[in-house]
């Protein structure tokens, strides 16, 4: 695998994650463009309704894409999907308000939105295998770790697009150009991928396997893996449900909840946590090749319970201890990035892509996107403040779970 390989399947993920994280940082510009001009709340939740119901497309676009990078190669996947989020972005971009062509523009934006849906996931999961299986396997973790900081990386550059698109000294429709600056972004991967003649070099069809699941569909190789799909989408699902936690529920939990902190603070903290996320995923990632991947990941886990146990102690007394907040955040990835190799591993190649891609969407509808939700109605039926820290808990440890059953499979295999 090249180098010229390498930096364009880190773009790939950055700018998709950029397209995907963007709809959610300008949902209130979209809600009063999109749709009709009742009191700010209604379209806001119109918009959150949208966001909801575009998840069902995560496990179509999976089954999709995911036969079209075990039959025709990892590369022509995300090639394809690249060209799918690029095009909703100038969608968005170039879509008229609902005061201008009325119920047509809300139509709109949920086919982009679902668009996204469908495609990110699945392209990213794509290039995330590609980069596992073209890079030595002795850099496999550091690779994962690598793609992990573009994709943070794009959603931390769409949370500044936006900040800068929405300045009170721009003209109200500015935010839009966000959104082309992702299209436009796309566009040049997708000519750099033609200039470089990206291709595939997976030799998938030469395994001894491939004409028993050529043909496959997704519920025959579900069915024929059962133990192994259980297990992929209970990590998968878990490993998102923690970033979530920690990224996006844990900082409105206590500045708007608990109110242990101001939001501005709370904003601070999380960005560094972000910053740390992305610098200790190369890390973990390069100490996970150098020794045990799995012991790597024990390490981890009892690093992020400690500091957990420590949060629950200050939140009994609804103080935040920050530091504990930003150990976690950089402890986590020593958990994740390995758990994320040892995954890869255990699924034969022939079926990599459509196992793991529809394991990825289960995991993140049902797991990972009700994280928030379910941290919140345990507070509200509990008030105890530190019992939330609990269920992140109960996450790592299922995550504990799965990586036991995972790493003997791919021992033994």
């Amino acid at each position: 695998m090249t180098r010229k390989s390498f930096i364009i399947s880190f773009l790939t993920v950055f700018i998709q994650y950029y397209d995907y994280h963007l709809f959610g940082f300008l949902a209130v510009n979209i809600a009063s463009h999109f749709f009709p001009a009742d009191e700010a709340i209604t379209q806001l939740i119109n918009t959150y309704f949208v966001m909801a119901i575009a998840m069902i497309a995560k496990p179509i676009g999976a089954i999709i894409f995911g036969k079209i990078g075990d039959l025709k190669g990892r590369s022509n996947s995300f090639k394809i999907s690249l060209i799918g989020t690029a095009s909703a972005s100038i969608i968005l971009y170039a879509t008229p308000s609902y005061t201008s062509i009325g119920l047509v523009s809300c139509f709109l934006l949920l086919i982009c939105r679902m668009t996204m849906c469908a495609l990110v996931t699945s392209g990213s999961d794509g290039v995330r295998i590609y980069v596992y299986e073209h890079i030595s396997k002795s850099k496999q973790c550091l690779g994962i770790g690598i793609t992990t900081f573009f994709t943070l990386a794009g959603s931390l550059t769409a949370s500044l697009s936006a900040w800068f698109f929405t300045l009170n000294h721009f003209p109200g429709y500015t935010w839009k150009y966000a959104f082309l600056l992702g299209g436009i972004m796309g566009i040049i991967v997708i000519i750099a991928m033609k200039i470089t003649n990206f291709k595939d070099e997976t030799k998938i069809k030469d395994d001894v396997s491939f004409e028993e699941f050529k043909n496959s569909s997704i519920k025959k190789i579900i069915f024929s893996n059962w133990k192994l799909f259980l297990l992929c989408t209970l990590l998968a699902g878990c490993i998102g449900s923690t970033n979530q936690f920690i990224i996006i529920f844990f900082g409105t939990y206590n500045f708007e909840v608990l109110e242990t902190i101001d939001r501005s603070s709370m904003q601070s903290y999380i960005t560094l946590a972000l910053i740390f996320y992305m610098i200790f995923s190369i890390v973990s990632g390069y100490f996970a090749d150098k020794f045990n991947r799995y012991y790597i990941t024990v390490l981890g886990a009892s690093l992020v319970i400690v500091c957990a146990i420590i949060l629950i102690l200050g939140l009994t007394d609804l103080i935040l201890n920050p530091f504990a907040y930003m150990a976690i955040a950089a402890a986590l990835p020593f958990i994740n990035m390995p758990a994320a190799a040892i995954l890869k591993q255990s699924i034969p190649k022939t079926i990599r892509y459509r196992l793991f891609s529809f394991s990825h969407a289960i995991g993140s509808v049902f797991i990972s996107a009700p994280t928030a939700l379910l941290s919140t109605f345990i507070y509200k039926k509990t008030h105890l403040a530190w019992l939330p820290i609990c269920y992140f808990i109960a996450i790592v440890l299922m995550i504990s779970y799965a990586l036991y059953y995972l790493n003997k499979r791919a021992i033994r295999d």
